[in-house]
Parts: structure tokens; C-alpha cells; sequence
């Protein structure tokens, strides 16, 4: 059979023999011109396309949040526009497109800016402004409307007069529409310029497109991977009876979520920061995840694993639910790989990222079953300790019966326009005043969901039930903070903790 060698007609190397050199520049000089602006072009290129397919991130990201707006003015008016504006004003999230530039503004100033300019380009909309063939709402002298440009001076009042309030509403509806449209159809060219660049990007093979199969590896080589400490069954010498099956790994899966379950919790080691980052990474994110593992291997250990169940005994216990789904699932996560091994890490998560059936089937499968157990073995131990008598609690208890313990809870951070008012506020620092109530904003922000709203309520009862449920630790840290951000009320005489076995 004669050998095809026309799969080498593309490959691109630096060849100096079909160099045409300049008669006043020497061969040498030529050839490095000409490999230099090979590799520039190359690198021109990549960055293109990683700019374009982070365009389609971010849009992907910009377009539920805009919908989502449209449809709240669909349904509830302008109140809804204006709660949003308020939200994003009064507590911005700091959540941004990851470019790694220090100037990135967030997702809340894009969306801010989008709400401002909407509401500008709806409001001379019912005024009677034209709206050109490309969707642009035009001025009296036919430009676009801008910032320049203001805005009606009814449209800044509270109360807006019924007529204009209405039509309002249903420019401001329209607008967003054609603002997702236009994302849409921005997304449709983005789409074909990225086919376009990677088609004349795989027109040649160069050295990066070199791999020896699957020899690579995502484990950093220069230093020991926590992989190889997989745990080996060790052999027994006496003669036993197995029982072979069909697909071991099955087996494997099930004795690892069997030992949840498991009379007495053994006590573990606490998370280690790596460790903490990484059960932060939401539920079914495996780019993350795996992006993670690729620049911090050391969370693939056993122990990892062990200490990610044992937070998610405690924080189910707590009744954060959140966090013990996240720690079930990334512990899931680090016992495939540990069980797959260095070549297979890579592998798996490419079936997970692309979101292969069968794998992601299998994966949270082995995710619900972990962590019903979980759950319900945690109900199980609060019901036998307490029909022992046995677990202790920290209950919050007036010294004085007649006394009635209140909580001052923070409504958000401070505002950037802070006033003090009132008697006694003239020698206060209110620089200080706002360090304070941030600090008690992220005091109230760090607590369990649960006990936040149960200190929602304002009801000790309630709040006593969520501390009951905490470990003895757990819920003094938490009273300490309580006291620590003010958020206690109570007589001269102060609260006390009272330790003690409930039956």
C-alpha cells in the first residue's frame, strides 16, 4: 500500500532554504525577521480568539441578568427597575469577568450603566424621539442620544405622572428586548469569527499541536503528586473467598459512600485553606474545579477527602446545606481522580466539562446517594444524642426573667452618604462609625443561612434552635460575634451562655 505523505503538505516549521534575502540584509538577519513575524502572527491570533470566545463568556453572563430585568418590569413596572438600580447602588457585588486587569469593571457597573442608559433612551422615547433602522433612539437633531444628552425633568421625579409612568414602563420593556437581540445577534458574528480564525490557525501544524497521545500529564512534574499516595489494599495473608465482578469500580464507589454513613464519625483534621477555596467552587462548575487541581494539586489527598466529609457532617449539622453539598461533591471529585490516577485526571474531566450522559449520570448519582446519607445520618445522631441526653448546647438566656433579649440586626453596609444625627453623635468619628457597621454587615454576612434567618425573625426561640443544632465551639464563636457586631440587645446585667445536656 503506497504511503500518503500529504498530511505534511501543512506543516509549518522555520525553513530558512526559500528565504529570498534582501541584497543589502544578510541570510541570518532575514531568517530571524521572518520567524519572528511567524510566531507574532501566531501569538496575534490566539489572543484574538481567546478575546472573542471571553466576549461570548461574558455575554452569556450579561444575558439571563438583563432578561430577567425585562421580565420583573413585565410584571411588577418601573418599581422593579428602580429596586434593581437601588440593589446594585446599595450593595454591588464584586463578581467580574476573570481578564486579569486590575481596571475590570463588575458584572453590577455593566448592568448599572445599561440600566442608566436604557432609562435615559426610554424616557425622550415617550417624549417622541425616533428610533433610527440600527434600534438607536435619536435627538431632536437627529443624533444619538447620550449621556450629553440628560434626560426629561419629569423623569427624575419619584412619583411620575400616570400617563408617562405607563408608557415608561413599556419603552423601558423594549428597550432591554433590543438590547438582548443585539447580543444575540453579536454572539451569531463572534461565533463565526472564532470558526473563521481557528479554521486558518489549523491550516498548519506546528510544534504546539505536537502531542505524543495521551503522555501528558495535568499534575505539575517538579514536584511529588499527591496521587501517588493512593492507598493500596493491602494483601492478607491468610486464604479468602472474592467474589469477582463485573464492574468493580462500582463497588469501590459504594463502600466510599457506605462509610458516611458509619456508626461513630471518626474526627478529621480541619480544612486546610486550599482545601476551604476549593469547597467554595459552586456545584457542577468542573471547569473551575478543574482549573483549580491544574494550579493546586495538593487538595487530591486522602486526607482532603476525609476532612471534606467531616465538614459536610458539621455543616449539615449546622444546617448550611450549601456548603455540605459543596463539600460531598468536591470530595467526590478528588476520590475519582485519586481512583483514575494521574493519566486519567484529564480524561474525566473533559467527560464532565463536555457533559458526556453516561459520566454525568453516574456522577450525580454517586453526588445524591452521598449525600442523602449524609443528611439523614445527621438527623439520626442529633435524635440519639438528644434521647440520651447527651449533646450539650448553647442556649441564650436573660439573667433576669423579666428582661426580654432583642437583636439590632444590620440592614446592608453602610451607605457612602452617612449622616449622624441626634444627641451625643457630635464627637463621633463617623469614618470610624462606617468601619463599624461594615464590620457588622460581613459579621451578619458570614453567618449560616439558617441562623440569618432565623435572627431575621427576631425571635430568641428560633434563634436558640439554630444554635442548639451547632457544636458547642461553633455556637460560643457565634454569640462572641453576635456581641462583637452589636447585634445583641439585653439588660446591664448581660446574657449567659448556659452549657448544658438537653434531654
Amino acid at each position: 500500500m503506497p504511503l500518503n505523505y500529504s498530511k505534511w503538505d501543512n506543516l509549518e516549521l522555520s525553513d530558512d532554504s526559500d528565504i529570498e534575502e534582501h541584497p543589502n540584509v544578510d541570510k541570518k538577519s532575514m531568517i530571524r525577521w521572518k520567524q519572528r513575524d511567524m510566531h507574532e502572527k501566531r501569538e496575534a491570533r490566539k489572543l484574538q480568539i481567546a478575546k472573542l470566545k471571553s466576549e461570548l463568556e461574558l455575554n452569556s453572563v450579561l444575558r439571563p441578568r438583563i432578561e430577567s430585568i425585562k421580565k420583573g418590569v413585565s410584571e411588577k413596572g418601573l418599581a422593579h427597575y428602580r429596586s434593581v438600580q437601588r440593589r446594585i447602588k446599595e450593595t454591588p457585588s464584586d463578581e467580574k469577568p476573570n481578564t486579569g486587569s486590575p481596571n475590570q469593571p463588575t458584572y453590577d457597573m455593566m448592568i448599572s450603566q445599561l440600566l442608566q442608559d436604557v432609562y435615559r433612551e426610554s424616557a425622550w422615547i415617550v417624549e417622541g424621539s425616533k428610533i433610527d433602522k440600527d434600534g438607536k433612539v435619536l435627538d431632536k437633531n437627529g443624533g444619538a442620544i447620550t449621556e450629553t444628552s440628560g434626560q426629561p425633568d419629569w423623569s427624575s421625579e419619584m412619583n411620575l405622572p400616570e400617563a408617562k409612568q405607563k408608557g415608561l414602563e413599556i419603552a423601558l420593556e423594549e428597550r432591554l428586548d433590543w438590547h438582548v437581540k443585539e447580543l444575540n445577534k453579536r454572539d451569531v458574528v463572534v461565533k463565526a469569527e472564532i470558526e473563521k480564525e481557528e479554521k486558518v490557525q489549523s491550516k498548519k501544524i506546528t510544534s504546539e499541536g505536537i502531542h505524543d497521545g495521551w503522555s501528558q500529564s495535568s499534575v505539575t512534574k517538579s514536584k511529588p503528586s499527591p496521587l501517588d499516595d493512593k492507598p493500596k489494599i493491602p494483601k492478607k495473608k491468610e486464604t479468602t473467598e472474592t467474589i469477582e465482578v463485573l464492574n468493580p469500580k462500582a463497588a469501590e464507589r459504594e463502600l466510599s459512600a457506605a462509610s458516611a454513613e458509619t456508626e461513630d464519625v471518626e474526627e478529621f483534621g480541619p480544612l486546610t485553606p486550599s482545601a476551604k477555596a476549593f469547597a467554595n467552587i459552586p456545584l457542577g462548575a468542573f471547569e473551575k474545579s478543574f482549573a483549580f487541581i491544574q494550579k493546586d494539586s495538593s487538595v487530591l489527598t486522602e486526607a482532603t477527602h476525609d476532612s471534606l466529609l467531616a465538614e459536610a457532617f458539621d455543616a449539615e449539622r449546622r444546617g448550611d446545606k450549601g456548603l455540605a453539598q459543596r463539600c460531598v461533591h468536591q470530595s467526590l471529585l478528588v476520590n475519582y481522580c485519586r481512583q483514575l490516577g494521574r493519566d486519567g485526571v484529564g480524561l474525566f474531566f473533559q467527560k464532565m466539562i463536555s457533559r458526556n450522559p453516561k459520566s454525568l449520570e453516574m456522577f450525580m448519582q454517586d453526588f445524591n446517594q452521598t449525600y442523602t446519607r449524609i443528611a439523614r445520618r445527621t438527623v439520626e445522631m442529633i435524635a440519639e444524642e438528644e434521647a440520651a441526653g447527651e449533646r450539650e448546647q448553647i442556649q441564650l438566656v436573660a439573667e433576669d426573667p423579666s428582661v426580654e433579649i432583642g437583636f439590632n440586626l444590620p440592614d446592608g453596609p453602610p451607605p457612602a452618604d452617612l449622616r449622624l444625627e441626634g444627641e451625643g453623635t457630635e464627637d463621633m468619628d463617623i469614618e470610624q462609625v462606617k468601619l463599624f457597621l461594615q464590620h457588622k454587615w460581613d459579621i451578619f454576612q458570614a453567618f449560616p443561612e439558617s441562623l440569618r434567618n432565623a435572627l431575621k425573625t427576631e425571635k430568641l426561640d428560633e434563634v436558640n434552635k439554630v444554635l442548639g443544632k451547632m457544636k458547642v465551639a461553633d455556637a460560643e464563636k457565634v454569640v462572641e460575634l453576635m456581641q462583637e457586631g452589636g447585634m445583641l440587645s439585653f439588660s446591664e446585667r448581660g446574657v449567659r451562655d448556659m452549657t448544658q445536656g438537653q434531654s
